[in-house]
């Protein structure tokens, strides 16, 4: 439960991770400037208890948890210290985190996280001081280096960015043999849909991995039906 003293705090460093300033946060809310200000810097009595709901809402923040509806997009360009107020507010009694990364060169690195439903996008660009290392500083039960450039991940929609994650983790898993994190996939993947359960079937490669993706299906419970209709409906958009 978010305490009353925690939401100033809060707000300014998701206002900074999302870039919104004052401005904008006004537009938004139709909270007067002034009266932001205010807040922001911790008198409570100038924002209405309805305002500061609505302005949580805006942010990400629904119920004290990060919100399930949307894919977060975050940038931090210092030493993650706004990574870690907000995480530390929001993510401290929900479900591990899951850290997806790559090993794409350059200033910028863009990571994903994963906790309960909700996803974010993080932009990572260190500032002159040094930057904390994210998967220790969020505690992260899972971190999947991926052999993708996440920064090409399509994030148009919360189902499109996490659907092409989970798969690409998916098929990493199946690459390398992790039977653990392959079944953890599995079953997160079945969660959403089981129509995301796809596999390059041209090769011969492709039949094992077929054929270890529908063990593992069914260890986890997946019932065979299932299976059959998502053989069947792609196949009958393949031929279409």
């Amino acid at each position: 439960m978010l305490h009353a003293k925690q939401l100033p705090v809060l707000s300014t460093a998701l206002m900074r991770l999302r870039g919104e300033t004052l401005s904008s946060m006004g537009t938004a809310t139709g909270i007067r400037v002034a009266n932001l200000s205010v807040w922001l810097r911790g008198k409570e009595q100038v924002i209405s208890a309805k305002r500061v709901t609505e302005l949580l809402y805006h942010l990400g923040v629904e119920g004290g948890h990060l919100r399930t509806d949307v894919l977060h997009h975050w940038r931090d360009t210092g030493p993650l210290d706004d990574v870690k107020t907000a995480l530390g507010v929001l993510i401290n009694n929900d479900p591990p985190l899951w850290l997806f990364q790559d090993t794409q060169s350059g200033l910028t690195k863009t990571k994903f996280l994963r906790s309960g439903a909700a996803w974010i996008k993080l932009e990572l660009t260190p500032g002159i001081a040094d930057a904390k290392n994210l998967a220790d500083l969020v505690c992260a039960q899972r971190v999947l280096t991926l052999p993708v450039p996440l920064a090409g991940i399509p994030t148009h929609s919360l189902q499109e960015a996490s659907e092409a994650l989970l798969k690409v983790a998916a098929k990493a898993a199946l690459d390398v043999g992790d039977e653990e994190l392959l079944e953890g996939l599995i079953f997160k993947l079945n969660e959403n849909s089981v129509s995301m359960l796809t596999f390059n079937i041209a090769s011969p490669t492709g039949w094992v991995q077929l054929e270890k993706a529908i063990e593992f299906a069914l260890k986890r419970g997946i019932d065979p039906g299932d299976i059959a209709v998502l053989i069947r409906d792609n196949y009958n958009k393949s031929a279409d």
